[in-house]
């Protein structure tokens, strides 16, 4: 199974990183269009400190985790998408000041779209407004060009708290996954 994160930052780093490290036979790569910090992640400084995270990191990396600005090829080929990327605060327009700017969320929708020949599970794991899964969607099913491409929208919310995101994600209080209730989205849950 191949796993394929959008964005190397504070969540997806570590998370996939985990992921790595813990699930055998899953091979994880984190992707990122700042070269600097894949460089940063393929190196032994970490772009982001975070205690354990350097000992998961180097236990798996060249193994089944990588770090790549190769983002369309490695989301073609990937069975799980991740999508981690920043949501910051719009700054202007309606909602300015207070709402998710979502910007980065449909780019990466649209690449999935535009890229994707196959069935592919997306999960949401930023922190994202109620009913992005809608959102993303629509916005996948409007720009898909592969007949071959099927999404299953899964929500997986993150409770990492800075200085202990290595232990969260080694034992996690509680794991939440949403998706449609239906067979598919269910094989997808389970997945």
């Amino acid at each position: 199974m191949k796993i394929a994160c959008i964005g190397a930052g504070y969540v997806g780093g570590p998370t996939m990183a985990m992921i790595a490290h813990k699930c055998e036979g899953v091979e994880v790569t984190v992707l990122d269009i700042n070269e600097e910090r894949i460089a940063a992640w393929n190196s032994d400084k970490l772009p982001i400190y975070e205690p354990g995270l350097e000992e998961v990191v180097s236990a798996a990396r060249g193994k089944t985790l990588f770090f790549s600005t190769e983002c369309e090829k490695h989301v073609a080929e990937a069975d799980i998408v991740f999508i981690s990327v920043n949501t910051p605060t719009k700054t202007r327009g309606v909602g300015a000041g207070y709402a998710a700017d979502m910007t980065y969320w449909e780019s990466a929708a649209r690449m999935i779209a535009r890229v994707s020949h196959s069935p592919k599970i997306i999960v949401e794991k930023s922190t994202v407004p109620v009913k992005t899964a809608q959102a993303v969607e629509r916005v996948l099913s409007n720009n898909v060009l592969n007949p071959g491409a099927r999404f299953d929208i899964l929500s997986n919310p993150e409770f990492l708290a800075e200085g202990t995101a290595i232990k969260d994600l080694e034992k996690p209080d509680r794991v939440i996954i949403g998706g449609r209730q239906t067979p598919r989205g269910l094989k997808a849950i389970d997945t």
